[in-house]
């Protein structure tokens, strides 16, 4: 396949990728300047110089294609990890030179290739144990720490033993070392960069790696559509224009040139051999027939190679063709109206989804003047002229031009609102034509419309909405006076409010610390009575009859209530005081330790215990102790006279709280009085019934509200009791 074709194929290319460019050299919003980054050695395509500025035919490449369109690029040099994380985390912009593979594609977005590489396995000369892929599986490979080869290698598990290094300037020098089998890697690449290190001991294996095969872009973070297009765009102007071959040709060198055709070789063994017949007619036949037999083995070897060169040719055509059929492939692929002219506005080239909008078929448009075809008449019906036609003047003035407020017209005779961009095609510092690609936008233009109907109609209601606003401050402006004096008032009454809020917690606190005291000071007279009671009992017992001893037994037990009620007057009383520290505490091992802490050793073998998984809450540790010791010790103490002796405690979550249940199946209690459970000395049941101060549930709801949380309780007379407590959830 000829030079001209290549390059035909090249157009193809840019015409595509510039026709899904979201962004546009004119947009306001759009930066020029962006910061890329390269491998310090990666020959001949990333490297630095000897003054560590970043060079090779990626570098190049990219900063052509940059500022092809307007893009100013500054260059960072680092290791490969490095660099590669940075442009997933948006540190950087883009990298010149990333090898497509699954597992990258899920981080970046890749332009179009424009490099394929083939994979080798590089040893020391003289190692002769591997001859085969499967060769590899015993031995120790080492590749880059996040090259595509290692990727390669682990998606293929090509080895049970595979090394990391930081760069491949490492790996072989510890591969030259003997320390490992094998390095993997690009095969050019590898080549280069043994040269550039001066390592004669390691060579390339001829063992071939298909699935190894790269194709090499420029990478952009992924969603960076903007970047991509932009890039896309200017690797296309540079593979047109003849940039790209200069450059490769400056790194890589020139391609295999063509070699002499078999009608050639024969021509020249003709205008050879005939001569030499001619003058050996004279010569004797045994001279004769030696020359002729020499000099058909030189044919054979001639044509021999002949055939190998024609082979060479062949897949080159091949690898070509292919070429063409993505690039094929990838024009009819994209959304986007694309379509190709000559000097002459005559179309060279068109893309399925042209003709689909359109409304025509291939060989009806090919070879056609694209201005009198779909771009003769304006939105108004005014004719357009060459000389007013910017896609002409995209390659008359040799600047890209773009439009949205234009129609093009359909095969059937019906127009369409249209963008489209049109760029010169430069082929060896000559325009040869223009690429147009180009969107149907009635939808859009519609959309358009609407905004502006519903910007006036939101005018006309802003103006109305104005008007009733102004009629409305006006009524406002005449009781002004009025609310001044009511927030006067409302002033007023607040500090008073917040007088006599500071002077109820002065009594509160005043009547915390006289209840305190009082409780306090109580004991001690309660303690002597108890002595005494005691004492009298012990040393004149014997005197008194049995209603003596009868008094003095009742003395005991009520200075014991007395005190116990005392107790816990002052645990109520020092609840509104300790100062919380709440930690996440696990409410199963509390609650199962406290019925161990606070049941006999026979209501243990008698009662029927059982805690369901209770949550983790955040709550002060030594309050909440109490609040089961409470709520368990009831439960034990009310179910004592019961048949079924059971208690069990759950728990479950609402949006904002974690609710707690304790439940008994003993005496329940009337539920006409169940708001009245929780007050200070409030009983449901008789002494004689079931012993008990009245205090216990007011400390646990004390506890609880302090927490945050609430108390209730639900049961009947004879049906047991349930109460529950609420923490919120953090």
């Amino acid at each position: 396949m000829n030079r001209s074709r290549i390059c035909a194929l090249f157009f193809l290319f840019m015409t595509a990728v510039s026709g899904s460019a979201e962004t546009e050299p004119g947009d306001k919003h759009w930066k020029n300047s962006i910061t890329i980054a390269s491998e310090p050695d990666y020959p001949p395509y990333c490297m630095v110089d000897e003054q560590g500025q970043p060079e090779g035919f990626s570098v190049d490449l990219f900063k052509a294609a940059a500022d092809a369109v307007g893009l100013h690029v500054a260059i960072q040099v680092g290791l490969w990890e490095n660099i590669k994380a940075d442009l997933a985390q948006g540190k950087i912009d883009a990298l010149p030179l990333v090898g497509r593979t699954p597992e990258r594609e899920k981080l970046y977005d890749f332009t179009m290739p424009y490099l394929s590489l083939h994979g080798a396995v590089f040893v020391r000369e003289g190692t002769g144990t591997v001859k085969s892929v499967e060769d590899l599986k015993d031995k120790t490979i080492v590749v880059m720490k996040g090259d595509n080869a290692e990727e390669f290698v682990r998606r293929h598990r090509i080895s049970e033993h595979i090394v990391t290094t930081r760069t491949y300037e490492e790996a072989f020098r510890e591969l030259a070392d003997g320390k490992f089998d094998a390095v993997i890697t690009q095969r050019v690449m590898g080549i280069e960069l043994l040269k550039k290190m001066a390592i004669t001991s390691v060579t390339p294996l001829s063992i071939q790696l298909p699935e190894f095969r790269q194709d090499f872009c420029f990478a952009v973070k992924e969603g960076d559509d903007r970047l991509l297009s932009r890039l896309n765009e200017g690797l296309s102007i540079v593979i047109a224009n003849g940039t790209y071959e200069r450059i490769k040709l400056k790194w890589l060198g020139p391609d295999i040139k063509e070699q002499l055709s078999l009608k050639d070789v024969l021509t020249v063994v003709l205008y050879t051999v005939f001569p030499l017949l001619v003058l050996g007619s004279a010569v004797s036949i045994v001279i004769l027939q030696r020359e002729v037999r020499r000099r058909t083995k030189s044919l054979h070897d001639e044509v021999y190679g002949h055939r190998k060169t024609l082979a060479m040719l062949a897949e080159q055509e091949v690898l070509i063709r292919e070429n063409e059929r993505q690039i094929r492939l990838l024009l009819n692929s994209t959304a986007e109206g694309i379509y190709g002219i000559d000097t002459e506005g005559n179309c060279t080239f068109v893309n399925q989804s042209a003709l689909k909008i359109l409304g025509y078929e291939e060989p009806g448009i090919i070879g056609k003047n694209m201005h009198d075809l779909i771009h003769h008449t304006g939105p108004d019906g005014d004719k357009i002229s060459r000389d007013e036609c910017l896609i002409f003047r995209a390659y008359r003035e040799e600047l890209g031009y773009h439009s949205d407020s234009e129609v093009f017209w359909r095969s059937d005779g019906t127009s369409f609102p249209v963008e489209y961009f049109s760029y010169p095609i430069v082929q060896n510092g000559q325009v040869t034509g223009a690429v147009v690609t180009f969107l149907d936008i009635h939808e859009r233009k519609k959309a358009e419309n609407e905004l502006i109907r519903l910007k006036n109609d939101l005018e006309i209601e802003v103006a109305k909405r104005t008007r009733e606003l102004q009629e409305k401050i006006q009524k406002l402006d005449k009781s002004q006076k009025a609310m001044l004096y009511m927030v006067e008032d409302l002033n007023r009454i607040t500090s008073e409010l917040k007088k006599e809020r500071r002077s109820l917690e002065v009594s509160n606190q005043e009547l915390e610390a006289f209840a305190y005291s009082v409780s306090h000071d109580l004991r001690a007279p309660l303690r002597a009575i108890d002595g005494f009671s005691r004492f009298l009992l012990e040393d004149y017992g014997d005197r008194l009859d049995d209603e003596g001893r009868r008094f003095i037994h009742t003395i005991r037990a009520n200075t014991a209530g007395m005190d116990r009620l005392i107790s816990d007057l002052l645990s109520l009383s020092r609840i509104s005081r300790v100062e919380m520290n709440p930690v996440p505490t696990d409410m199963t091992d509390m609650a199962v330790s406290m019925f161990h802490e606070t049941a006999t050793d026979e209501e243990k073998k008698s009662f029927d215990f059982s805690v369901a998984p209770l949550n983790t809450v955040s709550c002060d540790i030594s309050l909440m102790k109490q609040v089961w010791k409470n709520l368990i010790g009831n439960a034990l103490k009310y179910s004592s006279r019961s048949s079924t002796r059971k208690i069990s405690i759950r728990c479950n979550l609402t949006e904002t709280e974690t609710v707690f249940c304790v439940e008994d199946r003993g005496a329940g209690f009337d539920e006409r009085y169940k708001d009245r459970m929780f007050g200070v000395f409030q009983r449901l049941h008789k002494d004689e019934e079931f012993e008990g101060s009245g205090v216990g549930l007011a400390i646990v709801h004390r506890i609880v509200q302090r927490h945050g949380g609430r108390v209730w309780a639900e049961g009947g007379i004879g049906e047991g009791a349930r109460i529950f407590f609420s923490l919120p959830r953090v």
